[in-house]
C-alpha cells in the first residue's frame, strides 16, 4: 500500500513540472495566410498542383503592385473531359494589381483579355477577393474573380492562380491556372464545366510591367488618314 502511494505522488509531482502544449499543425505543403486556409480548400490547391503550377507558399510575398502583360498566352495543361492541349489562341492578358496589404496579405486585381490579332479588349474582370502568398521574389495570387463577356453579356465566376518570380521590369516565368466555379448556367455554351480547369503561360518567359492598362483602340482601316505629302514644287 505505501508503495503505490509513494508511486502516486511521484506522478502528481512530475505532471505538476510538466507544461501541456497545443499546437495547431498545418497540413505539410499549406502554409498560407488564414483567408486563404478559410476560402481555398485543400483540395482546390492540388487541383492546381496537378496542372503542373508552381504554388508558392509562405507569408512573406513580394510587393507586386503594378500592370503587367502577359503575351502570348499559351496553354500547357487541360482538366477538361476529352480537351485536346492547343497551345495557342487564347486572348493575351493585361493585369492590374493594387491595395496591396503586407499585413492582412490580401490586394485588388483587375483583368482585361484582349485579342492578340486586332488588339480590341474582349472581356473584363474585376477581383473580389485577392490573396497573396510566397517568399523573396517568388509570389503566388489567389484571386476570385467575376467575369463578363463583353460581346454576349454571359457571366462567370473563376479561382484564378498567378505565379511567378517577381523582377524590377516584370515577372519571370509567369503561369496561372483557371478554375471554373459557377458558369451560371452557361446558357450560350461558352464556358468550361463547373470544376475543371486550364493551365496557362506567358510563352515568352517574361510579362513586362507596363504604365498603363487601357489600350489604344485598334485603328479602323476605313477611316485612317495619310498626311499629305510636302510640296514638292
Amino acid at each position: 500500500m505505501k508503495k503505490r502511494l509513494f508511486f502516486c505522488a511521484g506522478l502528481v509531482w512530475l505532471l505538476a513540472g510538466c507544461t501541456i502544449r497545443r499546437e495547431v499543425i498545418q497540413p505539410s505543403g499549406y502554409n498560407f495566410s488564414q483567408d486563404i486556409l478559410r476560402l481555398v480548400p485543400r483540395e482546390t490547391i492540388d487541383k492546381v498542383r496537378e496542372l503542373g503550377v508552381p504554388v508558392y507558399e509562405g507569408r512573406t510575398p513580394p510587393n507586386v503592385e503594378g500592370i503587367y502583360s502577359i503575351a502570348p498566352v499559351y496553354m500547357t495543361k487541360s482538366t477538361v473531359p476529352n480537351e485536346p492541349i492547343k497551345p495557342d489562341g487564347f486572348t493575351d492578358e493585361r493585369l492590374r494589381i493594387y491595395n496591396q496589404n503586407t499585413t492582412n496579405l490580401t490586394a485588388s486585381l483587375d483583368k482585361k483579355s484582349i485579342n492578340a490579332n486586332n488588339g480590341a479588349t474582349v472581356g473584363t474582370a474585376t477581383g473580389q477577393g485577392t490573396y497573396l502568398a510566397g517568399n523573396g521574389s517568388f509570389f503566388s495570387l489567389f484571386v476570385i474573380l467575376d467575369n463578363t463577356r463583353t460581346s454576349t453579356g454571359t457571366r462567370s465566376r473563376t479561382l484564378e492562380l498567378y505565379s511567378g518570380e517577381l523582377t524590377t521590369t516584370g515577372i519571370r516565368g509567369m503561369q496561372s491556372t483557371l478554375l471554373m466555379l459557377d458558369d451560371y448556367g452557361d446558357p450560350k455554351g461558352e464556358y468550361i464545366p463547373v470544376n475543371t480547369g486550364r493551365a496557362f503561360k506567358d510563352n515568352d518567359g517574361f510579362s513586362e510591367r507596363i504604365s498603363s492598362f487601357r489600350r489604344p483602340a485598334p485603328l479602323d482601316p476605313t477611316n485612317v488618314q495619310v498626311p499629305a505629302l510636302p510640296n514638292q514644287q
